[in-house]
């Protein structure tokens, strides 16, 4: 079992007509910073509003809905107690009390115990008789979940619009949600929490786009051969160290002149797609090959020590040389985003807009390097 972690925080609101949402707002999980919204309408009507398909798949893999949709969720929060909400077709905007009793004695308990399994289980009783609401609880998919609470504030305020149409002023999260085994405190408040959810080692989450959960066509993720993908992005992670490492000492070599100048922004942003390349791995939960990483900056070192027809001072040959070199590895950077824009179409871990994204910044950074690559041409063999 794998335990994926996401740190945020959880409001649970009730209205007048008597539809409940509940907001999960999580600055850090393992998908990066995001934001979704659950909605159980008066009728009993599960609707997952989800930023992108790939959290979509993971939220819809956990709980139960009938309905997911994929859009935008904004989430704004101004002097910590007045959050606004958009998700189309949702709007909600509330605010949050002084902490009562419930949140001083959370926050009494160090962060260490309070986000351990052990810890959870052993307030799980207590929890539901004072809040009705459970601390952990199995999940869809064989997946365990523990909500390790560290803070609580009551909501006081709020209004919420769907579809247009205002659902009423607060009320209690009555009848409890049915998005899994348990509920959100029956009191409207916001939670921050910590929650570790508990996945198999091959757990692969379905994504359903505006269609029901028993639907007999929703779209289930194919398995990929995490062993030969984990192989070929450390060796691009290998490619990626090495050109992080040859753009700045190019930066440094040229200081001061207008090819640094130009090269500049370029070399910030092969530095961040080395950084992205690691979030996917981890996304991906492909473990990084530290010996590779270690191999490739060697390499690129070595590398330095090319005859360029100068003993002491710099040639204009070691600077076209490193061009090449630099527009080459961004070649196969490019190649290496297609190949996983190829597994997004099926891979719900992988978000499609992201990688369009790198693949149209890595095309911009090869034009760029083209471009002094030949002007380098003129300095290097006609002293222009």
């Amino acid at each position: 079992m794998r335990a994926l972690r996401f740190d945020g925080w959880i409001a649970g609101i009730g209205t007048a007509s008597g539809a409940r949402v509940v907001l999960g707002h999580w600055p850090r999980s393992p998908f990066g910073p995001f934001s979704d919204v659950m909605v159980e309408e008066a009728d009993g009507h599960r609707l997952l509003l989800a930023p992108t398909r790939e959290t979509a798949g993971f939220v819809a893999g956990t709980y139960v809905f009938d309905e997911v949709r994929v859009v935008p969720v904004e989430v704004r929060v101004a002097g910590r107690r007045h959050w606004t909400v958009t998700a189309p077709p949702l709007h909600l905007r509330f605010g949050t009390g002084r902490r009562g009793l419930p949140g001083l004695a959370l926050r009494a308990v160090p962060g260490s115990l309070a986000t351990r399994p052990g810890w959870i289980a052993l307030w799980d009783r207590p929890a539901r008789l004072l809040l009705g609401a459970h601390t952990h609880a199995g999940a869809r998919t064989g997946r365990h979940q523990w909500y390790g609470a560290r803070d609580l504030h009551p909501v006081t305020s709020a209004t919420v619009t769907y579809e247009g149409a205002d659902l009423g002023g607060l009320a209690p999260v009555e009848p409890p949600v049915r998005f899994g085994s348990g509920s959100t405190p029956r009191r409207p408040c916001l939670v921050r929490v910590t929650t570790t959810v508990a996945v198999g080692e091959y757990d692969r989450s379905c994504v359903m786009t505006e269609q029901r959960a028993d639907s007999p066509d929703v779209r289930r993720t194919p398995a990929t051969d995490m062993s030969l993908l984990g192989i070929y992005l450390n060796d691009h992670l290998v490619g990626a160290t090495a050109g992080t490492a040859r753009v700045r000492y190019l930066l440094r070599s040229c200081g001061g002149t207008p090819l640094a100048d130009a090269l500049a922004p370029v070399a910030a942003e092969i530095g961040e797609d080395r950084t992205s390349l690691l979030h996917l791995m981890r996304r991906l939960d492909v473990p990084v090959r530290r010996y590779k990483v270690y191999a490739g900056r060697a390499a690129e070192q070595v590398g330095r020590l090319k005859s360029n027809g100068r003993l002491v001072r710099r040639s204009p040959l070691s600077t076209l040389w490193e061009l090449e070199a630099l527009a080459l590895g961004v070649e196969g950077k490019l190649a290496g985003w297609e190949t996983l824009r190829d597994l997004a179409a099926t891979d719900t871990r992988l978000d499609p807009r992201q990688l369009d994204d790198l693949i149209e910044r890595t095309r911009r950074q090869h034009a760029t390097l083209e471009g002094l690559r030949h002007k380098q041409v003129e300095v290097a063999f006609r002293g222009a």
